[in-house]
């Protein structure tokens, strides 16, 4: 007698797709402030159901949106799954996220809609992160463009990792009491309210976080910071550090100024003869314009910022005169010529 083959379930895909999507306040549009729509990309989400009727809800598939925001979220089981939803988290990957206090680890959460009996590709549309949760993950959006300009090869932040990546960690809470600093006790950069409705805030903070890896954990110790601001002395050290920051936020963005969450902003254009800047590079201004110029399209350093990085990952500088004078001879950069000629125009004189 012939055999008689037994029957077989075929296998069911189930995927769930979309587009990540919050809508935020752009301060970098200027006054006055509007809502702008953006794609949240490169956001971890999860798939999470139900394999069978009754059954336990758990963890199906993980992932993260692409550099778009686009998700394709999918699980095959034996049958079409009885309920199947994402659960989106304000983290990238394993190299940034944003906890709700300094002293947690928790992260901004939400689900998408249930699906309910599914089975094979199922279009969510934009999904839409609520407007309670909508800073925490514009944070998380906005890192990509730094993350995208860090100027080495490794997958970590910076070249002194290749793996077991520092993350960068934001701690944003619309009611925390600390805000607007980066944090050298807890390494979190800390934000309250709406201080994330500027991206050049969000990263000029990154920026003090970003100096810190490139020194492989070195602080600058800076001193004489108090009331800083752009055009006024305040001390070398602080210079640097704030001058930096500055440079980080602009350079990333593409552009030559600093957003403030109201939507004003500080043009760091000048020379030796602007009016209301203190000269010299105690000035982070100063310190900031001279960076943005060396990095330029059309400037010295070869129209970026990654011989500055290389430079900064192998020598610790505790001031821009020593990061220019000595650091940046190490690194094949010039310190005359027109290197020179922008700190001049700068009123830096070495």
């Amino acid at each position: 007698m012939p055999l008689t083959a037994g029957s077989a379930s075929a296998a069911v895909q189930t995927c769930l797709q979309g587009t990540l999507k919050y809508t935020a306040t752009n301060a970098e549009g200027g006054t006055p402030l509007t809502q702008v729509t953006s794609n949240g990309r490169n956001t971890n989400w999860e798939l999470r159901g139900k394999k069978q009727a009754g059954g336990a809800d758990e963890q199906l598939a993980v992932g993260n949106t692409d550099s778009n925001g686009y998700f394709n979220a999918c699980y095959t089981h034996s049958e079409a799954l009885p309920s199947v939803y994402i659960r989106f988290h304000s983290a990238s990957t394993g190299l940034w996220r944003v906890v709700t206090h300094k002293d947690s680890s928790t992260l901004y959460s939400f689900d998408s809609t249930t699906q309910n009996n599914a089975s094979g590709n199922i279009p969510l549309g934009n999904v839409s992160v609520p407007s309670d949760k909508v800073y925490a993950f514009k944070i998380v959006d906005v890192l990509n463009e730094l993350y995208w300009k860090r100027g080495t090869s490794s997958l970590c932040w910076t070249a002194n990792q290749t793996s077991n990546c520092d993350q960068l960690i934001f701690a944003w809470g619309a009611n925390n009491t600390e805000g607007n600093m980066f944090d050298q006790v807890s390494r979190k950069v800390l934000m309250n309210s709406n201080e994330p409705d500027s991206k050049h805030f969000i990263l000029h903070e990154a920026g003090h976080w970003l100096q810190w890896q490139l020194h492989d954990k070195w602080d600058v110790p800076v001193t004489g910071c108090t009331g800083h601001t752009f055009n006024k002395i305040s001390s070398a050290t602080c210079a640097w550090s704030e001058g930096f920051a500055d440079a980080v936020a602009a350079y990333t963005l593409g552009d030559y100024r600093y957003v403030f969450k109201d939507g004003t902003s500080f043009d760091f254009t000048n020379n030796q003869s602007t009016a209301g800047w203190d000269q010299g590079d105690q000035v982070q201004g100063r310190v900031a314009s001279s960076l943005l110029d060396l990095w330029a399209s059309n400037g010295p350093d070869g129209g970026n910022w990654n011989n500055t990085i290389s430079v900064m990952t192998n020598r610790q500088s505790s001031d821009f005169r020593d990061y220019f004078l000595n650091g940046r001879p190490m690194g094949g950069l010039s310190t005359t010529g027109p290197a020179k000629d922008i700190l001049v125009k700068h009123t830096i004189n070495y």
